[in-house]
This record gives C-alpha cells, structure tokens and sequence, in this order.
C-alpha cells in the first residue's frame, strides 16, 4: 500500500496512545523474546565489543600445574625444621621443568611460574636465603621457616575445568581478551553486529560542510545517533538527508528497510503538516506498536515493525531536537540494539540509582529523562543534574554520562535517591 494523504491527514488529527516509559521500553523489546540473536564465528582478534551467544567452559584447570609464585627454592618445610641449610640439586625455570624428584634434605632452584618438582610443598624466595648460588659445599642457607604451601601456585586454584569462563550475552572487552587467548578461543560464536541506518528527514536539514540560511540547520543529529550506535556493537550507515516529500520519503524508508535492520528516522514524527514518517510506513505496510510516550523530553516518538522475508525490519522514528532524539535513542535505541544482541532482557532494561546533586527539577504531567553527570564520593555515587535549556540543548550533554529518570509529578531535591540509566 503507498502513501496516501488522507492517510496522513488522519495522522494529524488522530488522537494517539501515550505509552509510559517503562511500558515503550518492554514493548520495543517484546518482538524479541524467544528469538535467538543471528550468530556469527569471528576470529578472536575481531571480537572486542561483540556478544557472545553461547556460554564458554574452561577447558583445563588454571593453574595448569603446581607452580611457584616467586622466585627462590623448592623445598620440603618438614627438611628446615631442624636445619637451615639444604643441599642444591637441580633448578626448575619457567618452561623448562626439572625432571628431578626432591630428595630429602635438599632443595632446587625455581623462578616464578616454574614447575613445583615433585616432592616440594614450599617455596622460599631468594632474598630470604644466602642467595642463588651455593657455598662450596654445595649449600643454600635459609634465614626462615615457610609453612607448608608457602608461595605456591595450586593446579586448579583459580578455575577448574568445566568452570564457567563466560556466560552467553557477555559484551567482550579487552580483559576477556587474555582470558580467551589462555583457553585457547581462536575463534568465537558472537551475536551478528545489527545493521543500523540513520536517515534524517527535513527541507531545513543541510550538510555539515555548508553554511546555513536562515530557517536550515546543520545535520548533527545523525552523526551523534551513529556514535551512539556504533558504541553499542551496530554497523552504522548514515543515509544522505530525506526531504519532506511524501513520494520520495517512502521511497527512502522503504529502501533502507530493505536493507537494514534497524531504521532510525530523524525527525517528521510530530503533529505538523510535513510530518510524514508514519503515513510512508503505514503505506508500506508497517505496524505502528509506539504511538507516543508520556515523557520529556521525546513524546512523540514512534517505533514500528515491518515483516520481511526471514526477518524484521524496525523502525524508531526520533523527534528532531537533539536532545530528544539522543535521550530517545538511549532510551529505546540502546536496549533494542543490546537485545539484538543476545543480552538478556532484564539486563537490557536495568536501571541503576544514585543520590541526586544540583537539583533543578520541576514536576511535569509527563515522566523526564535529564541530562546528568556521574560522580564518586566517599559516601556513594551521587548524579549531578546538568543544566538543558530545552530539548533543542544538545550542549547540556557534553559533561553528561547518564540520563535521570523522574517520575510523572515528582520533583526530587539534593540527596533524594533517583533512578538513571548510561548513555551510550
């Protein structure tokens, strides 16, 4: 079905369901439950930001082997009870294990990491002894007496085999790195990256390279959106500016869900008459599952489904201000390409609590999400309420690495506990 005017006539006079925050958040995840993210096997190098999508065992106890946390002398602690002195045999070096058992009343030198010989339960660093040589005797002093297991290493102290490494839906970071080098994941079953496009619409909407006549704007708000996007794991393609016309507009949304999974619209998703987002995707068939939300700022957001062959196209169309168009893609947009991914959906939709600072809260009818900044004190974190204008302020978000969630006529003061939720 294609765009038809009355059909975007009746989308400027219909009355639309306004959703909470919470229940748009649940409902632009539900298409989701009970579907497996797709899978991709990448080699382990190419794996920072991906998810995994299937739990990781251990293969092999860590230690693989008993071995020395410093380096000095393997020793039995029974042999130094009624002498401190020992005869040196032998030496055990960091991949080069002795073959000689420990025999009584001697010791062998050992660096860290080496191999434990059989019959030591001890270890004395060199700096408590006479040294790494011995006297010409053949003997190596010692100035203390370890406990059994002093300065060792246990096999399988850390994790044992069959241990879970990873869990399914982690978001690989470059600790895990190491982690997965040592258990040997050349390669990695990870959530494919979602495909995401972002298509600002709007005659006033210019380039960044030119200068503004009066009435245009710069697009600005399709470089943070692709930022944000790009942080989350997608593969982010910014598409050239859609004008407000209702043919071509269709045919541009129609295009990009065509090839992409995620359709971020900026913009044309209010009341006014060169609104047209929703009507090109009714006419393309599309379900509308957000009309509204009652939040500020970003009300007028609209998320939608379209079925394709083997898949689901999605589209969240975003109000124009910046600062709403980036607390909706927090809002939505991170949680939906997080799911996508295979993380779980609880912790998709977590949000985290903090004591509020510098409060310039006023109750509204409608919840808000405000632009606020993290900070650690003896006391616990609290979160700073950041100056925003209106939602046109996208400078309130430099300093902001959180956005504060307040209730529908609530007007939280300094110390009073809040919910907030990260900013990509």
């Amino acid at each position: 079905m294609a765009y038809d005017p009355g059909m975007a006539a009746n989308e400027q006079s219909k009355k639309r369901e306004m959703l909470s925050l919470s229940e748009a958040r649940e409902k632009v995840l539900a298409h989701l439950r009970g579907v497996e993210a797709p899978e991709d096997r990448v080699p382990l190098d190419q794996t920072l930001g991906r998810t995994l999508t299937h739990s990781l065992v251990v293969p092999a106890d860590y230690p693989a082997f008993d071995n020395s946390a410093m380096d000095g002398f393997a020793l039995r602690a029974e042999d130094l009870v009624e002498s401190d002195r020992l005869r040196l045999l032998g030496e055990s070096l960091a991949g080069h294990p002795s073959s000689r058992v420990l025999e009584k009343g001697t010791c062998q030198r050992v660096m860290t990491g080496g191999v434990i010989p059989e019959g030591a339960d001890a270890v004395v660093p060199v700096e408590n002894t006479s040294g790494f040589e011995p006297d010409e005797e053949g003997m190596i002093r010692f100035e203390v007496r370890p406990q059994p297991g002093a300065n060792l290493r246990k096999r399988g102290e850390i994790r044992k085999k069959g241990d879970e490494s990873l869990p399914k839906g982690t978001r690989i970071r470059a600790a895990h790195l190491a982690i997965l080098a040592h258990e040997g994941w050349a390669t990695l079953p990870v959530a494919r990256r979602p495909r995401v496009a972002i298509l600002p619409t709007g005659d006033e909407i210019i380039e960044v390279d030119q200068e503004p006549a009066l009435g245009q704007v710069r697009n600005c708000n399709s470089y943070a959106l692709a930022g944000m996007a790009e942080a989350l794991g997608a593969e982010v393609t910014r598409l050239p500016v859609a004008a407000d016309a209702a043919g071509s507009l269709e045919e541009r949304i129609a295009a990009a869900l065509d090839a992409y999974d995620l359709v971020c619209t900026i913009g044309g998703v209010s009341m006014g008459t060169k609104d047209l987002v929703r009507p090109c995707f009714r006419g393309l068939g599309g379900e509308a599952v957000i009309e509204a939300i009652r939040i500020k700022p970003g009300k007028p957001t609209f998320f939608g489904l379209l079925p394709k062959e083997g898949r689901t196209a999605r589209l969240l169309g975003l109000p124009g201000n910046p600062g709403s168009a980036l607390t909706i893609f927090a809002l939505l947009g991170a949680p939906l390409l997080r799911r996508m991914q295979g993380v779980p959906e609880e912790e998709c939709l977590a949000v985290h609590k903090a004591a509020l600072w510098f409060s310039k809260v006023r109750p509204n009818w409608r919840s808000q999400a405000l632009p606020g900044r993290l900070r650690p004190r003896l006391d616990g974190l609290v979160v700073e309420h950041l100056r925003q204008v209106n939602s046109a302020d996208f400078y309130s978000f430099l300093d902001a690495d959180a956005l504060i969630l307040v209730g529908e006529n609530q007007a939280p003061r300094d110390g009073d506990l809040v919910e907030w939720v990260p900013l990509p």
